[in-house]
């Protein structure tokens, strides 16, 4: 066995290596299929410009492109690819819903769909739409993988090991499509089947910061419970400090020994950007979780308004105020949330209605 490098865990079999890139999101442009009527150049600035990331004036390019066009079903689509890249999938679905309304359901904007509904947590419906992209002849492991991992969401274990197969079967190279079959082995408590699949991974795509942080965390689970937030916390001292997925394996440990505080921080030092929700929200129900409840109020408000169709952030919202008796400030909150709630709109209007005059 190797010897861990300075700054790792003792027990952790020399893994403690930094990791240096995020997961990485698949860039598919696809190619025009219905008569795309535009002035070539502006056309080819436009994907330029999604290529290299610049996406906000990738998105201007395209605006402008379909005031001439405003049903190319091909432009749409790009600019739906453009606002999900942006982190704002519910103006994807919008424009997604354009294109498939112009030129039919393809494979690649039910893919588009299904990943703008599994950013909105709306995991059944993701589901149904990564099986239409697969049904309608997508062939990458992307859809598959996407799809096991809805169904994980739902525990539905029988079915994520079929599609995560599925997908280590039609790209073996795929190292998300071993990673997620490492989610569903440590799901059903078998951390070293786990470990095995997140090493291939890890193996695939070194620079994983997900599959190096879930190895760490398969390991973890076969060490004594008391050893393993004390492992993990020399890691994150060391080479590990710099990985925000070993700082959510360190959340859900003091999690599972009753440290809601700690979990808190630990979520809170997790977040890979200011605009991650995901870890945001969890730091906000440890806080709750941890009667913290004004910190959580403020922390789960400012998420509730960035999501406002995320009906579990909403309920948990709701019920935290009613609980503190804070009703000018949930007042406050659900007329704030009115013009961006979309499909929640209904629920904000009856919450307002519960509450006393002013």
């Amino acid at each position: 066995m190797s010897t861990p490098r300075r700054g790792g865990g003792r027990r952790l079999g020399g893994l403690a290596r930094r990791y240096r890139a995020p997961h990485r999101w698949p860039l598919v442009t696809g190619r025009p299929t219905l008569g795309l009527r535009v002035e070539r150049g502006r056309f080819q600035r436009a994907i330029e410009l999604k290529k290299a990331g610049r996406l906000d004036e990738a998105v201007i390019e395209l605006e402008s492109l379909l005031v001439e066009q405003p049903r190319d079903p091909f432009l749409l689509t790009q600019l739906a690819h453009c606002q999900l890249r942006r982190q704002r999938p519910a103006a994807a679905l919008e424009e997604l819903d354009k294109a498939e309304a112009a030129g039919g359901v393809t494979a690649f904007t039910a893919r588009l769909r299904g990943d703008a509904l599994y950013r909105l947590d709306r995991f059944k419906e993701a589901s149904r739409a990564y099986d239409e992209a697969d049904a309608l002849g997508d062939t990458g492991a992307w859809v598959l993988t996407q799809l096991a991992r809805c169904h994980l969401r739902s525990r539905d274990l029988d079915a994520v090991r079929g599609a995560a197969a599925r997908a280590v079967e039609r790209d073996p190279g795929s190292a998300q499509a071993w990673t997620v079959l490492g989610d569903v082995a440590l799901k059903a408590g078998e951390p070293e089947q786990a470990e095995a699949h997140y090493r291939k991974g890890g193996d695939l795509e070194p620079t994983d910061q997900y599959a190096y942080a879930r190895l760490i965390e398969a390991r973890l689970l076969q060490l004594d419970p008391e050893e393993r937030s004390q492992e993990l916390e020399v890691l994150l001292r060391g080479s590990g400090r710099d990985n925000p997925y070993l700082s959510a394996a360190l959340a859900r440990l003091r999690r599972q020994r009753g440290d809601e505080e700690g979990a808190a921080e630990a979520w809170r030092d997790s977040r890979r950007s200011p605009g991650d929700l995901f870890a945001r929200k969890q730091e906000g129900y440890a806080l709750r979780r941890a009667e913290r409840l004004d910190e959580a109020a403020v922390v789960l408000r400012d998420c509730l308004l960035k999501e406002p169709e995320d009906v579990i952030l909403f309920r948990t919202y709701v019920g935290l105020q009613r609980r503190r008796e804070a009703l000018d400030e949930l007042r406050q909150t659900l007329e704030d949330l009115l013009p961006v709630a979309g499909s929640r709109r209904g629920a904000v209007y009856g919450e307002l209605r519960k509450l006393p005059p002013k």
